[in-house]
């Protein structure tokens, strides 16, 4: 992708970019997302409307366990995020990413007003892609931070027209548990421009999956 396309062409490659291989907290101007995720001891969803290409809403909610002290984490949450910036470069899309929230929480420390504040930095060619995404939770008495880091490959160039494979490596990580060790991660993704399906397995077998659709 250049700034050399023609106006139509570059619109129809960032709408590409922003289904692809992640799910980016703000999309394309007037898009609605639903995101579902699953983890062997976290699981989330988020439903989002980007007004604009720079900016979103979302609702959405976290259930964790394994937290040490915490024991079990129930938040539901209201955010808004921002595109920091984007990089469009010759062959490459880069990106970063701010968000910030709050909500209700329910832990074994007891209920209360919880906060968030979350950081994505990505980086993609039409077969490479990485990321780090990084997300802090804290209330009374409690913090955990959730990292994920994310290196992707694609056999083949991904184009718009057609749906896209990937396979990506991902290491993850979360503060104050049972088990902060990194954990490994091999998944498979697919995506089109309306929907985005991932699944496979951390390095103990046990599996995730993750779904997006474009409305």
């Amino acid at each position: 992708m250049t700034l050399r396309f023609p106006l139509a062409a570059l619109a129809i490659l960032a709408s590409s970019f922003a289904t692809a291989p992640q799910a980016r907290p703000v999309t394309y101007a007037g898009g609605h997302v639903l995101v579902l995720s699953h983890q062997p001891t976290l699981d989330q969803w988020r439903y989002t409307h980007s007004p604009s290409f720079r900016w979103s809403v979302s609702v959405g909610g976290l259930r964790a366990d394994h937290l040490g002290e915490t024991q079990s984490l129930d938040v539901d949450y209201l955010r808004a995020a921002r595109l920091l910036h984007r990089w469009n470069l010759p062959e490459a899309q880069a990106n970063a990413f701010l968000w910030g929230g709050i909500g209700q929480t329910r832990s074994g420390k007891g209920d209360g007003l919880g906060r968030h504040v979350g950081l994505q930095l990505d980086y993609e060619t039409r077969r490479i892609y990485t990321a780090l995404v990084s997300e802090l939770h804290e209330g009374d008495g409690w913090s955990h931070r959730f990292d994920t880091v994310m290196l992707g490959w694609s056999p083949h160039p991904h184009d718009v027209d057609r749906m896209a494979s990937w396979v990506v490596l991902k290491g993850m990580h979360t503060s104050n548990t049972d088990d902060s060790r990194l954990k490994g991660a091999l998944v498979l993704r697919f995506f089109t421009t309306r929907w985005w399906l991932e699944a496979g397995a951390d390095e103990d077998g046990r599996p995730l999956a993750n779904l997006m659709v474009n409305f």
